[in-house]
């Protein structure tokens, strides 16, 4: 709710005083225009141009006719594997490593991280269920546990060893709280918290700060690049594969000769390669 409530404040100083039977689409066009133009991205805009559509159509009965507005055409900054074994190497001893090791090897959101609770382990088949996320709701900073952000959020991953052992240390050394990783205080971790602590110590460490967010990214390129099918990688960050091929992927430029040259050979003939 706090979120469509965000998203219509955006638009409404723009078209909240025309009545919905005379809002055109070229006042629409021109609010995302101009939203876009004082720094909101086109991410943003196509997330509200979703629910603004939606709505229109529920109170009026026809289309709102507007065009969505286009992709961002910038990429999204990812760090290199060398950074994110850089970060990996300097956060060992940091009171929360278990918790970013199962950040960079796993790709949970924060909110999913942060929702981690022991009871969600199993310990004998080496697997962790993800069935929750933190979410900060509100300008009051509020926070509340949810379900996963879909249902594809709901999933089982199978942990490596080393990821498994630093979980288990933690489970191991007594608890206070039923949650995986919490602050020095015993509460459960915020996820605002999580992204500026994330930061800091990739800023220490002198990787990017870019942000947990983009190991998600990271996790599904390089993992569709070692031959990893879409549906295994969309399991596993706990997407739909069509959001996963449209969001997390980039093609590399070595991807890129790999395939032409691939290509290039299939249709190459026998009398060709002898020439």
């Amino acid at each position: 709710m706090y979120g469509y409530l965000w998203l219509f404040g955006l638009i409404f100083p723009y078209v909240g005083g025309v009545r919905a039977s005379r809002l055109s689409a070229c006042m629409v066009e021109r609010a995302y225009r101009e939203l876009e133009a004082v720094g909101y991205s086109r991410t943003t805009l196509r997330t509200l141009h979703l629910i603004l559509d939606k709505a229109f159509r529920e109170q009026v009965g026809r289309s709102l006719g507007a065009h969505k507005p286009r992709e961002s055409d910038d990429e999204r900054p990812v760090w290199t594997i060398a950074e994110a074994q850089r970060f990996g190497d300097y956060v060992r001893g940091d009171r929360l490593y278990p918790m970013w090791r199962l950040l960079m090897v796993a790709g949970l959101r924060r909110g999913e991280l942060c929702g981690v609770r022991y009871g969600d382990l199993d310990w004998s088949q080496g697997a962790l269920k993800v069935r929750r996320q933190i979410v900060v709701e509100d300008p009051g900073s509020r926070v509340r546990v949810k379900p996963p952000k879909s249902p594809n959020g709901f999933r089982t991953l199978i942990l490596d060893e080393d990821t498994l052992e630093g979980l288990t240390g933690r489970a191991t050394s007594g608890r206070a709280s039923r949650y995986l990783f919490t602050g020095r205080t015993g509460r459960h971790l915020r996820p605002d918290n999580v992204t500026g602590r994330f930061n800091q110590i990739a800023a220490a460490a002198g990787v990017r700060p870019l942000g947990p967010h983009q190991i998600r990214h990271l996790i599904a390129s390089n993992l569709l690049d070692a031959g990893f099918g879409i549906h295994e990688v969309a399991e596993r960050l706990g997407h739909d594969p069509a959001t996963l091929m449209r969001y997390y992927t980039r093609v590399s430029a070595t991807r890129r000769l790999q395939a032409t040259n691939h290509i290039a050979d299939l249709l190459t003939s026998p009398t060709d390669q002898l020439a």
